[in-house]
């Protein structure tokens, strides 16, 4: 059986006990013999189900419990808030691979953004050097520079953001911990060299006032935004930043360091929201439309250009 479509059956447990759902092994039996892997008549071997409740704890954090005086199965909640994002994350891209796999006839009418090439090569690799906190040698490539070159790394973490994975390392180039694009790798090998991961070190903690990948170095401030009510709805439905809360209606305030990506997020809404503090920030932003007006108008009578 392929790694695959093991994971569909966990995926369909997982799926079949969520929201609340306590199912008794007859129930979930009967639900089996009726799905994509039943045959319509038998149900999951006893032995065949003890695995998948273990397997689906150690890939999903996920612990399937059974209640003696219901009969029933349920999944325990009782994780951090770190726990859920990860299972979260690794329940949905699952899911998206179920559901294309269900629904292979309207595979030309799914439409998905694809993670940028090579990004998740390396992510084994990484993973379990991080998982010994073994150096890796990573040939490595950056949009600035003329050709690849060698060098070691620490991986203390990995980072997930606008489509691209990148870690998060020590290096005896950079005084401050450094993030590497996995698309941009070439190749990745073991040491053997082992290092010391610092006892405080907190991934959540080093992100928490960042927007995305940047970690310049700077000030938090406490950014104010006003936006228009559609805006406001798509900020409210997924905030740019942990620290966000709507102060008075549309109105919203962050408290984070103001990195080149989040300035880029800023732009991308346009009009659709205006800075109010700092003024430093406000000020950058009104510099850069009048630049943008100027360079549209002097080329305007060349609308072909």
């Amino acid at each position: 059986m392929t790694p695959t479509s093991l994971f569909n059956k966990y995926l369909w447990l997982v799926e079949l006990l969520s929201y609340g759902r306590q199912l008794s092994k007859t129930e979930i039996d009967q639900q089996w013999a009726d799905s994509e892997f039943g045959d319509g008549e038998h149900g999951i071997p006893r032995r065949t189900f003890i695995r998948m409740k273990e397997a689906i704890f150690d890939l999903f954090d996920l612990q399937i419990e059974y209640s003696r005086s219901k009969d029933k199965y349920y999944i325990e909640e009782g994780f951090t808030e770190r726990h859920k994002r990860t299972r979260q994350f690794l329940l949905e891209a699952f899911a998206v691979n179920h559901l294309l796999r269900e629904n292979k006839d309207l595979e030309e009418r799914i439409i998905l953004e694809n993670v940028t090439t090579g990004s998740n090569l390396f992510l084994p690799a990484i993973t379990a050097a991080m998982r010994e906190n073994q150096r890796i040698a990573i040939t490595y490539q950056s949009y600035d520079m003329q050709s690849p070159r060698e060098f070691e790394i620490e991986p203390f973490a990995l980072r997930y953001f606008n489509r691209r994975w990148y870690v998060l390392a020590r290096t005896e180039f950079h005084s401050a911990l450094y993030l590497y694009a996995l698309d941009r790798m070439k190749a990745v090998k073991m040491t053997g060299k082992m290092f010391k991961l610092p006892s405080d070190f907190s991934a959540q903690e080093h992100f928490s006032h960042y927007f995305g990948v940047m970690t310049t170095e700077g000030e938090v401030e406490t950014v104010c935004l006003k936006t228009t009510e559609l805006r406001a709805k798509y900020m409210r439905s997924l905030p740019l930043h942990h620290s966000q809360k709507e102060t008075t209606p549309n109105r919203f305030e962050l408290r984070l360091v103001p990195t080149p990506d989040f300035l880029n997020a800023l732009r991308a809404m346009g009009t659709e929201v205006e800075v109010l503090h700092p003024t430093w920030l406000r000020r950058q932003l009104l510099r850069e439309a009048k630049e943008m007006v100027a360079k549209y108008e002097t080329t305007e009578s060349f609308p072909h250009i």
